[in-house]
């Protein structure tokens, strides 16, 4: 399904693309296949596919607003996670990566190197003790310790995407003049980047780590004329290891998928994981 998305979304792309001669119109392009791709995976909702209890198809439309912010629960004793199963080694693996970052502070901020060199803020970890039993001086039966994601500012997030789609254009730019190659390691870079950015700066309440992964699909195969196998769980790998341990995933992981007998490019996604539960502001489970 997001496979057979992402080529709609190519489609999209050549045609906003056709005849763009400034970088700002590649911006709007890029811009417009990711509303293509927003737009389909509220409409997957509307069908009542990938919805989870107590949530529905206006989450995933529902931005993330000003005053806003989505909590990502990284502690795999949250929620109903089988020990053993995929979902609770992943969480666990980064669980114990923010513990790591954070060392002593509770609360870790970290911070996004654009491609130009400045910064901006990102998301935030913290540590969230569980209230203690006077009798034992542990947590509570059922209430663990957590740790928690914290998604950037409002005003950061969008800024984060406008970087993304700019780096995707940067990149076009590069195919437009022939001299796009998907073994370049400064062009392999820039689309690390831009999905960094991208994973930093989600924008729904529901869906984003899909449409992330739908429309990044998209693009590599655009400007590389190569699909790819993106790694799992890339959102919360941006979110959790910071921009280096990024780096290193997707540079470790992120390959082309085989080539289609036809001449014609076609975009590849990976499959769905299983996703943490997420929370309200607040800690309400969702």
């Amino acid at each position: 399904m997001q496979a057979a998305e992402a080529n709609a979304a190519l489609g999209v792309l050549a045609q906003r693309l056709e005849g763009a001669g400034s970088q700002a119109e590649r911006v709007a392009a890029f811009e417009a296949a990711y509303r293509h791709v927003a737009e389909w995976r509220y409409q997957v909702a509307v069908e009542g596919q990938w919805t989870r209890p107590n949530a529905d198809a206006d989450d995933v439309r529902a931005t993330i607003g000003e005053d806003g912010y989505m909590r990502y629960r990284l502690s795999p004793g949250t929620g109903n996670r089988e020990p053993g199963s995929p979902a609770w080694k992943l969480l666990s693996e980064l669980e114990q990566v923010a513990l790591e970052r954070m060392g002593r502070d509770p609360h870790f901020q970290n911070v996004v190197t654009l491609r130009d060199g400045t910064t901006v803020n990102g998301n935030q970890l913290h540590y969230v003790p569980a209230p203690r039993n006077p009798a034992t001086g542990g947590p509570y039966l059922g209430n663990p310790d957590q740790v928690v994601t914290q998604t950037a500012a409002y005003a950061d997030r969008e800024v984060l995407r406008r970087a993304s789609f700019e780096a995707l254009a940067e990149l076009e730019g590069a195919r437009a003049a022939g001299t796009a190659d998907v073994r370049d390691p400064a062009q392999r870079q820039a689309f690390v980047d831009a999905a960094y950015f991208l994973v930093q700066g989600p924008e729904f309440k529901r869906g984003s780590d899909a449409i992330m992964r739908t429309f990044l699909a998209t693009a590599h195969t655009r400007v590389f004329d190569a699909a790819p196998v993106l790694p799992q769980a890339i959102d919360l790998d941006g979110m959790v290891r910071g921009q280096e341990g990024f780096n290193r995933v997707m540079h470790e992981q992120l390959r082309l998928a085989p080539s289609p007998t036809s001449n014609e490019p076609t975009a590849a996604t990976t499959t769905e994981r299983a996703t943490p539960t997420r929370t309200r502001p607040g800690g309400l489970a969702r």
